[in-house]
């Protein structure tokens, strides 16, 4: 009797001592955001060897484009208006915590600076996210600044897409449920 207490009591203690709840310490969600924010900038840092001319960041509350070489060459016209919008529609995909890396080659128009084809090359694997980055690529243009006659014409444009979980999962439930309703026939 006294044994099987004592089994008991030590897997109990283990148990206990093993287990994490699931809410963070204090302190972390700080640590989480400056790492977040320290990987970002180091994603931004202008990088002369990076195979890819642009890097964008793209979370719901954040559009941050780095040009890595040519900027004497090409430059994208900046677009604040667009860039806040496609922050906004990044908003929808705020379900989970997880961020994910595509790049899209391009090739851009000489006489206007307008985009001519855009090509996926690496995948998101999250289709949604893929159609949204091919959305928000078409909107660029580009500037060619005067007396430059061999500007780059084709390049990739990498971009890392960080969605962040901001609802409950019972909110998101709630979220689906309508939407199953919505299209469901009745």
């Amino acid at each position: 009797m006294i044994r099987r207490i004592l089994v008991l009591l030590t897997a109990a203690t283990l148990a206990t001592a093993g287990c994490e709840t699931g809410q963070p310490k204090t302190g972390e969600p700080e640590k989480t955001k400056l790492k977040t924010e320290t990987e970002a900038e180091k994603f931004l840092k202008v990088n002369k060897d990076s195979a890819e001319l642009f890097k964008v960041l793209w979370t719901s509350d954040r559009y941050a484009v780095a040009q890595m070489a040519y900027e004497d060459q090409v430059k994208r016209q900046d677009d604040p208006g667009g860039d806040k919008y496609m922050a906004e529609e990044l908003k929808k995909f705020d379900k989970i915590d997880h961020f994910c890396e595509g790049v899209v080659s391009i090739s851009i128009r000489p006489d206007n600076g307008h985009i001519a084809k855009v090509r996926p090359k690496e995948l998101t694997y999250l289709m949604e996210i893929d159609k949204l980055i091919v959305e928000d690529i078409q909107r660029w243009n580009f500037q060619f600044p005067a007396n430059v006659y061999n500007p780059p014409l084709r390049f990739d444009v990498r971009y890392r897409v960080v969605l962040r979980k901001q609802q409950s999962d019972e909110e998101i439930m709630k979220e689906v449920r309508e939407k199953l309703k919505e299209k469901t026939p009745q």
